[in-house]
């Protein structure tokens, strides 16, 4: 299980109003780490780039949304 994480390299805090890129993050990494430092341990990128995520919502590696 996945979260999925809606970022952007030009982003560093604000309003946005595009659709940025999206990285999966290994639920059980969050779950040890946060979300913010496992998406540093998962992509390299630094967490200020994220736009948007949603724990309650669980992907597949591929992106493919798990039904509750």
């Amino acid at each position: 299980m996945y979260i999925q994480v809606e970022y952007d390299l030009n982003y560093a805090g604000g309003n946005y109003s595009s659709v940025g890129q999206f990285a999966y993050i290994p639920k059980e990494l969050a779950d040890e780490t946060g979300v913010e430092e496992a998406f540093r341990q998962t992509t390299g990128h630094d967490p200020v780039h994220i736009i948007h995520y949603s724990e309650d919502e669980l992907y597949t590696a591929d992106g493919i949304r798990l039904e509750e």
